[in-house]
């Protein structure tokens, strides 16, 4: 008589999940008041000052930067912009990135009333540098442009245009002027984070033909936007 044995199978489920933590929130993006030219190296605002902008932080949380969001002003919608990590101002040792913007990763939200549009920029970066928390990193915002090359490219100051608790500095014509005079921009770096998830449940083994593996400064005056704009 031929017997048929029945045995426990094991299925083993592994779920991915990503979830992301912010390392560290300079605050909301106000794009009311007040801005920082963050055109670069390569191309004059139209003030005919070359300036870049660098905040000073201390990371709340620790993490693998992959993602950067900053609150940014242009009047033609903004095609590229540069990044860098540092554990100085103006440094890039912790990486720079250069990010193309489109519609994808760049939201217009409002246009404000000084003409220009108030954009909400991410960029989502691979080999970003691990941050720890309570250590102190600069992060810099340069070479922003946009398809009229107009120069109008700046960087968001919010909490009313009074900045937030980062340090910022500003560069013109490679110099470091040091103390912008007001507090830092608004961005945020986070960090994705993927776990797994195991689930277990139990039946009976089908015959064998039949199994499936399942798995699967003064410059700075002349730098800084305000409430009245001279072109």
């Amino acid at each position: 008589m031929k017997m048929r044995i029945a045995t426990l199978s094991l299925l083993v489920l592994c779920l991915a999940l990503t979830a992301s933590a912010q390392i560290y929130s300079e605050g909301p993006i106000d794009g009311n008041d007040n801005a920082f030219f963050v055109t670069g190296p390569n191309l004059p605002n139209f003030l005919g000052s070359v300036q870049d902008i660098s905040d000073g932080f201390v990371a709340a949380n620790s993490g693998t930067v992959t993602d950067i969001e900053i609150g940014e002003w242009s009047v033609g919608t903004p095609t590229t912009i540069s990044y860098s990590l540092s554990a100085s101002a103006f440094g890039n040792e912790l990486g720079q990135f250069d990010v193309t913007q489109n519609a994808g990763n760049t939201t217009l939200l409002f246009t404000n009333s000084f003409g220009y549009g108030v954009y909400d920029s991410n960029a989502s970066i691979s080999g970003g540098p691990s941050l720890n928390a309570g250590s102190t990193y600069w992060l810099t915002v340069s070479n922003a442009d946009d398809a009229s090359h107009d120069g109008t490219q700046a960087w968001d100051i919010p909490n009313g245009g009074s900045g937030g608790p980062a340090t910022c500095n500003f560069r013109q014509s490679g110099t470091n002027f040091g103390d912008c005079g007001l507090g830092g921009e608004s961005f945020t770096l986070s960090s994705s984070a993927t776990t797994t998830t195991s689930t277990t449940t139990s039946g009976t083994t089908p015959e064998p033909s039949s199994i499936m593996l399942l798995g699967s400064g003064i410059l700075g005056l002349a730098g800084v936007l305000r409430r009245k704009l001279t072109r």
